[in-house]
């Protein structure tokens, strides 16, 4: 993760964004007007934090494509561009490599049999963390530790969740949050096995996995609105680490296994 971004690709809400993927249907049906409204609220705040929001077009026939976070992981100024686990989203990165490209970032693809998506990439700055999920494999994981070399790479299961950002975030570069779900347990006990996550991060478990996922842009947190019993303990943690919390609500693209780190690229 860039902790300090100066930009911020995000991929407008196509109108058949009710037919993406799901892992399970939900109760209520996705309100796709009231989903574009809070995509552009999400937006609409990257703006005032002060960062360059570049919009990628929608794609009416990739229903997935404002997930962004998954088609490509940037670093610096080098990007791996994924291939995605989905074979229905595949096409969403091509776009995304052609504004990477414009923004003079140096590119590498990941090569099929390797599969990678974002949104199981989590990097700490001590870290790249990798998920081995339905989505990622660990072909995918190795030619990604190859493309960032300079980082240690770390791949770690990831099971009863779709991505490790679903339980999982940095709130800094030395404190990571954590859901409190089996799946976010099961996964905080494989990194610590490999890695002794004491020695390097400060671990904070939240009671919402879904709260578990925040952006970190400077000194401010973005976090999601609606989850009382969690908000409590970020805040906590935001005026220990001089941070400034920024409440959002994201509630239909949750119902898409949304998440907050999901709608952008920050770079």
């Amino acid at each position: 993760m860039n902790f300090s971004p100066q930009v911020a690709l995000v991929r407008n809400l196509p109108n058949s964004f009710a037919n993406c993927l799901k892992q399970e249907t939900p109760s209520e049906a996705i309100d796709v007007l009231r989903a574009k409204a809070q995509h552009q609220q999400y937006s609409e705040l990257l703006k005032r934090l002060g960062l360059r929001v570049i919009e990628v077009a929608a794609d009416e026939a990739l229903p997935d494509c404002c997930f962004i976070e998954d088609t490509a992981v940037v670093i610096g100024n080098k990007a791996a561009i994924n291939f995605l686990g989905a074979a229905e989203r595949r096409g969403e990165e091509k776009q995304v490599h052609q504004k990477l490209r414009e923004l003079k970032i140096e590119t590498h693809s990941i090569e099929a049999p390797g599969t990678v998506d974002g949104g199981d990439v989590l990097v700490t700055g001590q870290h790249l963390i990798v998920g081995l999920s339905a989505r990622t494999n660990e072909q995918g994981a190795r030619q990604l530790g190859s493309i960032f070399s300079d980082i240690p790479l770390v791949m770690v299961p990831v099971k009863g969740s779709l991505h490790l950002k679903s339980v999982l975030s940095a709130f800094d570069r030395h404190t990571l949050l954590f859901g409190q779900s089996a799946a976010a347990r099961q996964i905080f006990m494989e990194l610590d096995k490999i890695c002794n996550l004491s020695r390097h991060y400060e671990i904070i478990f939240l009671p919402d996995d879904v709260a578990a996922n925040v952006l970190s842009i400077g000194v401010n947190i973005v976090i999601q609105e609606g989850f009382p019993e969690s908000e409590p303990i970020l805040q906590e943690l935001a005026l220990k680490r001089n941070k400034k919390l920024h409440k959002i609500t994201m509630s239909e693209l949750i119902k898409a296994d949304g998440a907050l780190t999901c709608c952008s690229i920050l770079i």
